[in-house]
């Protein structure tokens, strides 16, 4: 009677710890989908560094002082791969800047390697003498196509890349004076009336031998480069505008903002969103639509189960380049390559963006993204680039683009506000 009563007593025992567990985990979820119902607002006030922010950062310039090129201050857009394009030397600048103020770059340094970048970039070959080349040997400042260093090439134009170029050189002539006149004679030789067409931002390449200027961005990136454009004197009125093209899609069970044209892929994710975020504050795009984005990710997270940071990226295999879409071309969760092809089974979550959307919003979804991701590094080589859903892998490509953002997202931690503002003294 005794071993039963027992036996007894610890089945009852059991069963009331398994409905502690079950409610337990019940009200967690439930506050956990509660909280993915809730739109997620950025945070507008400077954060202390904790360790493993100060430690993230000093291995993101890592990268910069092992690819740093002497011959001419740029930075190769991919590990021991010389070449870059005007959006790879506006991360290049980010990087630099944040690391100057995060205490990473004496300010000596910082205004010797400053001088030589704005000087190569004052003399780099344009295309057609008009606007500078969509890529280029960072080691030669030949003009090149994208993987093909020997060869001199003119590939054409990017409004969408010269934009972010624009917006990071006033940033850097505001916050260090001393090298304005070298920030603006970058800009002096440009053709500023090819970027832009009845409101539209336009860029060009090269078809059958011929070149074809053509309007250039989608929702999102069109809207950040514009914005940077301004800053050159160049306004276009429709690319500014969000609304002009935009259509709400439903993902996962929330609205986001869609660009309603079809002839070119219609990229939704999460890269100029956080980046308008970052350094102007969302000037761009409403702070509203990034939330959405993110919200989204936070949805698709707590389905599957999965960490969801997604953006473009560099990969470590071909095609060595995708984009992790939330939306694109009429469907939800799509990666694709530049040109078109579906890569589902190479999806990742992004470094940069799990750090970045934690930096801009800190809340339950992006700190367990921060913490599952920042600690993908090589202390000797710099932050590699994420985590592959399928097979759990890492992601090891070391890219310019990864290694500056990250710094820039801790920078904007530590100031409390966007990069654009504090560069132009504004109080937080």
């Amino acid at each position: 009677m005794k071993t039963t009563a027992l036996t007894f007593n610890i089945r009852h025992q059991a069963l009331i710890c398994l409905a502690i567990g079950l409610t337990g985990w019940a009200i967690h979820q439930g506050l956990t989908w509660r909280q993915s119902n809730t739109l997620p607002v950025p945070i507008k006030r400077a954060m202390p560094l904790e360790w493993q922010d100060k430690a993230l950062a000093q291995k993101a310039w890592i990268y910069f002082q092992n690819n740093r090129l002497k011959e001419t201050g740029l930075v190769s857009s991919a590990a021991k791969f010389p070449a870059t394009t005007m959006w790879d030397v506006a991360s290049q600048l980010a990087g630099m800047t944040a690391a100057r103020e995060l205490d990473l770059l004496p300010p000596a340094e910082l205004d010797q390697w400053m001088a030589q970048t704005l000087a190569s970039l004052a003399k780099l070959p344009l295309y057609k003498g008009e606007l500078p080349n969509k890529a280029y040997n960072a080691r030669t400042l030949q003009p090149v196509n994208y993987g093909q260093l020997d060869k001199y090439q003119e590939i054409g134009f990017s409004a969408i890349d010269l934009g972010r170029l624009a917006l990071w050189l006033d940033i850097v002539a505001h916050r260090y004076p001393q090298h304005a006149a070298a920030a603006k004679a970058v800009t002096t030789r440009w053709q500023l009336s090819r970027l832009e067409s009845q409101g539209n931002l336009m860029g060009t390449h090269i078809e059958k031998g011929q070149e074809q200027w053509v309007q250039e961005g989608r929702l999102g990136y069109e809207q950040y480069a514009a914005y940077g454009l301004t800053k050159i004197g160049v306004v276009a009125k429709n690319a500014l505008n969000p609304t002009t093209h935009e259509q709400l899609v439903d993902v996962s069970g929330v609205k986001i903002p869609a660009d309603t044209r079809t002839t070119y892929h219609n990229y939704v994710t999460s890269e100029p969103y956080i980046l308008d975020g970052l350094e102007t504050g969302f000037k761009a795009l409403p702070a509203e639509s990034a939330g959405r984005l993110l919200q989204a990710q936070t949805r698709r997270a707590l389905i599957t189960g999965e960490l969801t940071a997604w953006s473009e990226d560099n990969i470590d295999q071909e095609p060595y380049f995708l984009y992790n879409n939330v939306f694109v071309d009429g469907q939800p969760w799509k990666v694709i390559s530049p040109q078109g092809k579906d890569h589902h089974q190479l999806r990742v979550s992004s470094t940069k963006t799990a750090v970045s959307w934690h930096m801009l919003f800190r809340n339950p979804h992006t700190e367990k993204n921060y913490k599952a991701l920042n600690w993908l590094a090589d202390p000797a080589q710099g932050v590699f680039g994420g985590v592959y859903e399928e097979t759990q892998q890492i992601n090891r490509a070391l890219s310019l683009n990864t290694n500056a953002q990250i710094l820039q997202a801790v920078l904007y931690s530590k100031i409390g506000q966007p990069l654009e503002d504090w560069a132009y003294g504004k109080a937080p």
